[in-house]
């Protein structure tokens, strides 16, 4: 009798265990699921960041140069800027893969004002650096 109450305590052991070990997996896996992610959103980030610093630069060889040198105190005007703005938005984004697009748009990213905010703060810091 006390041999049978041990082989079901010990079955009753290993079952519990197998369970936990299943749990733990699961909980395992989507913790590293969500560090994947989260991996893959900042990689997607930092391709945003990079495509508008290199459109910033095309912009400023092929339009900025030419529209200060055609104004009288070398400065673009509101609506320049502005325009300036657009075509910083869809050079970049005809720049971006699919799939950083998409990832972005799932994780609730504002993709325009990534853009945005990548490409004013490359201007900023070439203006500060004095370029």
């Amino acid at each position: 009798m006390k041999d049978v109450l041990i082989q079901y305590g010990v079955d009753i052991l290993v079952a519990i265990v197998v369970a936990l070990i299943g749990v733990v997996g699961a909980w395992l896996a989507k913790v590293l699921a969500k560090k994947m992610e989260l991996s893959n959103i900042a990689a997607a980030q930092k391709e945003v960041t990079t495509a508008a610093q290199e459109t910033v630069l095309e912009l400023k060889q092929t339009v900025v140069d030419d529209l200060k040198a055609a104004a009288e105190d070398n400065k673009l005007t509101k609506e320049e800027i502005a325009d300036l703005s657009v075509k910083l938005l869809t050079m970049t984004i005809k720049k971006l893969s699919a799939s950083t697009l998409k990832l972005l748009a799932s994780a609730s990213i504002d993709i325009p004002a990534l853009i945005k905010s990548a490409g004013e703060a490359f201007i900023a810091k070439k203006y500060k650096d004095g370029e």
